[in-house]
């Protein structure tokens, strides 16, 4: 799955799957490395216990469960209902069912590859640090890991067959609005449900006993979720409770193999009525982009010069007429704005600065990870995209640099200044003054941010431009290096190897950066704590490692990318 040989034997193609290889097994390695680093810094030096590690890894994998679930949504509709293979598979004397199945198995398989090793890896290094038998890893894995990603992937395509079934009736927009707010809903909800905040404070009262099991403190609609399941396994397993162990492996396996068994039975039902609905649909929106003289059409004349407009023009459009696209890229913003709003508000009343430094990187770099899948999914397919009519450009009297830097300046502009709006919203906490409850009921006082800390808050918003910058170079140069002009769907371009690759080289600079950063927002909580005064050399330094390496990776990419156009299909 993660090694690919080729048929073909010359040398390019023999240094590519070396290279994949070596990024694939690196990425494996640093992953098991920082796990057991995150793992250990956490229980060993912050002394958060084993109940609130629990729960943070339970809400990590609730956010890995809607990725998953909205990723196999959108890639199940461009598989299922505007694949051309599907099409030609329909002409022909095989079932609707055995059709549904195959290409639901293809999706789930081929997107959720790298998921597998990073999930083997990570559990690897948190098994290292407890020191837990050899036995862990396959039940976690096969056990608690599969069954997990499968039933996302399952709740996907149970969603997404009844939207297509109620399109023939409801407005396909109203439908995606609905699914959007849906998502969004759930999101706050769970957050809102399970209040880390305040699990944190009720823990923290009875320290040093934080190893205590504090079940009483999770709210009963919680428990019903596949992510807590898999968190009181992790944490069962850990203080040996092997009775409770079984028990969440069996009700996550059986939930599992029932909702497989409903999604088989639902999509015998409505698969193929439901893909000639999209028909109607596909017509439809061809029907309206072709009649339509709309906002930034080709008939209307704009201030830019005749060939940067049309190639701007072009990628609008080309943006807009595929459904996967924007539907994708609403949802996507929908949860990010469920983000931004939770933490901009976010009032955390820890004592220990190690304690706020971890919880100020875990958002700052979920930040900056938001960002990087925003790129990866919308920069790193923008050149293969261009399809069979790439030789048409390059037959144009446009040059190959005006063609790449256009494009590439589309999607950078809008993501730094989509990061800086980020970076500024989740740095409201540390930035301005608020008002905060009394020892008094009914009583406010005003509580302004530490010098240090609101110093380290424009510290970040200068600095993630520069990340920025650096993570769209590489998911859009190395996107021009792998091109794939003879995939139309632009998720599948996304989950390919060389997206794959692009993913774990950003990972890994994400983690590298994650590494430098600990120092200084350490640091800074520590002036806020003692009152003393900043070090501004170590933000210098910091600002140094951070842009000069980012610097060279910019150019690097860039060289790559540029060179890549010269080649043919």
């Amino acid at each position: 799955m993660f090694w690919k040989v080729s048929l073909k034997q010359d040398v390019g193609t023999a240094m590519k799957n070396v290279g994949s290889f070596i990024v694939f097994g690196s990425f494996a390695v640093g992953a098991f490395y920082f796990s057991n680093f995150v793992t250990a810094y956490l229980l060993d030096n912050v002394k958060i216990g084993l109940f609130l590690f629990h729960r943070f890894v339970g809400m990590f994998l609730f956010i890995f469960f809607v990725t998953i679930n909205l990723g196999n949504m959108v890639v199940s509709f461009s598989t299922l209902y505007r694949s051309p293979e599907v099409d030609f598979l329909l002409s022909n004397p095989v079932s609707y069912r055995n059709i549904f199945v195959i290409k639901f198995l293809d999706n789930f398989f081929y997107s959720s590859g790298t998921l597998f090793l990073v999930g083997f890896s990570v559990l690897l290094g948190y098994g290292v640090h407890f020191s837990l038998p050899w036995h862990f890893y396959p039940l976690a894995m096969a056990g608690v890991m599969i069954p997990f990603m499968f039933l996302a992937a399952c709740m996907a395509v149970i969603v997404l067959l009844l939207v297509m079934k109620l399109a023939s009736k409801i407005n396909f927009k109203v439908l995606i609005g609905a699914i959007v707010i849906f998502y969004v809903f759930q999101v706050y909800l769970y957050f809102r449900v399970s209040n880390p905040i305040h699990m944190v404070e009720e823990v923290m009262k009875y320290y040093p006993h934080v190893d205590l099991y504090f079940g009483s403190l999770d709210p009963g609609s919680v428990k019903l979720l596949p992510n807590f399941w898999v968190s009181e396994f992790l944490y069962f397993y850990v203080t040996k409770n092997f009775v409770a162990v079984g028990g969440y492996v069996f009700l996550l396996v059986l939930s599992t193999a029932a909702l497989f068994v409903f999604t088989l039975v639902l999509g015998n039902a409505l698969f193929y009525s439901t893909w000639i609905t999209s028909l109607s649909l596909k017509s439809m929106s061809v029907k309206k982009l072709t009649m339509k003289s709309s906002f930034f059409s080709f008939r209307k004349k704009s201030f830019f010069v005749p060939q940067t407009e049309v190639l701007l023009k072009k990628e609008f459009w080309q943006f807009v007429r595929e459904p996967s696209q924007w539907i994708h890229f609403v949802v996507m913003f929908a949860l990010l704005a469920v983000f931004l709003s939770s933490v901009s508000t976010l009032n955390i009343k820890l004592q220990s600065p190690e304690l706020k430094a971890v919880v100020y990187l875990v958002v700052f770099i979920f930040n900056i990870f938001l960002i990087n899948s925003i790129a990866l999914r919308f920069g790193f397919p923008l050149i293969s995209l261009e399809g069979n009519a790439y030789w048409t450009l390059k037959s144009t009297p446009i040059s190959a640099h005006k063609f790449y830097w256009t494009k590439f300046f589309v999607a950078t502009i809008f993501l730094v200044c989509l990061s800086i709006v980020i970076s500024w919203l989740s740095n409201i906490p540390y930035l301005y003054a608020r008002s905060v409850e009394g020892i008094f009921p009914g009583m406010k006082s005003v509580e302004t941010p530490h010098v240090a800390v609101r110093t380290l808050a424009y510290f970040s918003i200068l600095v993630t431009p520069v990340i920025t910058l650096t993570l769209t170079s590489m998911n859009y140069g190395l996107g021009s290096v792998y091109a794939n002009f003879a995939e139309k769907n632009p998720i599948r371009i996304a989950s390919s190897q060389g997206a794959t690759m692009t993913f774990l080289l950003t990972l890994v600079y994400l983690v590298l950066l994650l590494a430098v950063y600990l120092y200084p927002a350490t640091a800074m909580f520590v002036n806020e704590a003692r009152g003393t005064a900043i070090d501004w050399r170590v933000l210098q330094i910091t600002f140094l490692i951070i842009t000069i390496p980012s610097l060279i990776i910019i150019g690097c990419v860039h060289l790559l990318g540029l060179r890549s156009l010269r080649r043919d299909f």
